[in-house]
């Protein structure tokens, strides 16, 4: 019979631990919860569930809290689930036979965030893997699936399930959304700056477009912008840096760094979406006509549903929160 492993992390998630222990209660054989010091009431939320409870003091470090679980995971397959997550329990039964049959590595879920009760779908999350295969997580923040084992490209052997993952974790008011940013801006400070990279500039910028310190985030994006080599990934900044401009109402300073960058930086036709609405603002209407022709002829990118209006007219909501991570970011 098959075998499964819940590996949870948590911290004060009283709020939203007893909706993900029900979603699994069926589904897990053991459940080990890691607690980086709550002061709530999840230890004893977690206890009714019959949950493995593991100590761990917080040190700014996600992979270190997941990876801990890991050793003390002793089923046959490991799900990664967090606390402000759930199952479809309605598919519960369908995944557990898709497991017994497998002969995949792992298995990604498909993930739907729920935000002002509304579903909507993002990526594939690679949450489900064989025990004992070599995975482990790497990063501080924003962490990733490694294998010690197999060759990098063992993601081959992952499948993609239709099977959903409820996200609930980003249906959250201004002052808790700012308490997670100003809590993440905290860990990528303890990086050594030999250590940065575009995606760590990136991602640092993202938290301060949250927290609507577009100054920062423009400053930000630019240093990621600089210290790419690709291509793709340039144009995805930019286009980022014109919508940031956008949401401080810096209209011409959007259009004129735009039409500077795109010169260079144009594989993105959303770049010449953002520069129309800078324009519409402006009440310049030809412009705004040129550069919506512009992006009506330019090719379609295959990640459209992240250029959606949802994320280009809200400012507390991100592709990173829908799965997307510039470093797959493949046109």
């Amino acid at each position: 019979m098959t075998t499964i492993s819940a590996c949870i992390i948590a911290k004060n998630e009283e709020k939203n631990l007893l909706r993900c222990l029900k979603s699994i209660t069926n589904f897990a054989d053991e459940i080990i919860l890691v607690d980086t010091g709550s002061t709530d009431n999840t230890i004893n939320i977690a206890r009714k569930f019959n949950a493995n409870i593991i100590e761990f003091p917080w040190n700014n470090n996600f992979s270190d809290a997941r990876n801990k679980a890991l050793e003390y995971a002793t089923k046959d397959w490991i799900l990664i689930i967090d606390c402000d997550e759930a199952l479809d329990i309605s598919q519960i039964r369908d995944i557990k036979n898709t497991l017994s049959k497998a002969s995949n590595i792992g298995f990604s879920l498909k993930l739907v965030n729920i935000i002002n009760n509304s579903p909507i779908e993002g990526e594939y999350l690679f949450r489900i893997f064989k025990n004992y295969s070599g995975f482990y997580f790497r990063g501080k923040i924003n962490e990733s699936i490694f294998n010690s084992s197999l060759e990098m490209d063992f993601k081959k052997n992952i499948m993609n399930l239709d099977y959903k993952l409820y996200n609930y974790g980003f249906d959250l008011d201004k002052k808790d959304l700012n308490k997670r940013c100003y809590r993440n801006l905290s860990i990528y400070s303890d990086y050594e700056i030999s250590n940065t990279t575009c995606i760590h500039y990136f991602d640092i910028a993202n938290e301060y477009f949250l927290l609507g310190n577009y100054s920062k985030a423009v400053t930000n994006y630019s240093k990621a912008l600089y210290s790419c080599d690709d291509i793709f990934i340039s144009s995805y900044i930019t286009y980022v840096i014109i919508k940031t401009y956008y949401h401080a109402k810096k209209y011409n300073l959007g259009i004129s760094v735009g039409e500077c960058l795109s010169v260079k930086y144009n594989k993105i036709r959303d770049i010449y979406l953002i520069i129309a609405l800078c324009y519409l603002k402006l009440d310049d209407i030809e412009s705004y006509r040129e550069n919506y022709k512009k992006y009506l002829m330019s090719f379609e990118n295959i990640h459209k549903y992240y250029f959606d209006l949802i994320f280009i007219e809200n400012e507390r909501l991100i592709p990173e929160m829908f799965g997307f991570r510039l470093n797959n970011f493949v046109i």
